[in-house]
């Protein structure tokens, strides 16, 4: 299954960041006041399941040990325990982010902007 994980590198663009384990899943970001005026980098991270840091570069992977089932009950447990977020809200984002990653594709390297623009990382030069 294509999930969203977070990088074995770093982002190579200044300002760029990886605060994450390399592999875990990703999820997008929760905006606060401060990052929707700019002041800190939720407006451009994305957010670890396990570690809950942050990283603005995401990676497309292939996780053949996870199923859709599986991947889901992950993501919804991550959101029903840590933000308290009903089953079906937390079903719902599980497959935007599933969809995402199926979208661009295995190898995909991704940035994120308020929590909704998401766009491939082009090689830098």
């Amino acid at each position: 299954m294509l999930v969203l994980a977070a990088p074995h590198t770093e982002d190579p663009r200044d300002g760029g960041f990886v605060h994450t384990t390399p592999g875990e899943l990703l999820i997008r970001p929760f905006v606060c006041g401060a990052g929707g005026n700019g002041a800190c980098g939720c407006e451009r991270s994305w957010a670890g399941v396990t570690s809950r840091g942050a990283t603005t570069l995401a990676e497309v992977v292939d996780r053949p040990d996870l199923t859709q089932d599986v991947y889901i009950d992950l993501i919804v447990g991550y959101f029903t325990q840590a933000w308290g977020w009903d089953r079906e809200d937390a079903e719902e984002e599980a497959v935007v982010l599933a969809t995402i990653a199926h979208d661009f594709g295995p190898g995909a390297l991704l940035t994120i902007f308020n929590g909704e623009e998401i766009t491939r990382l082009e090689p830098q030069p």
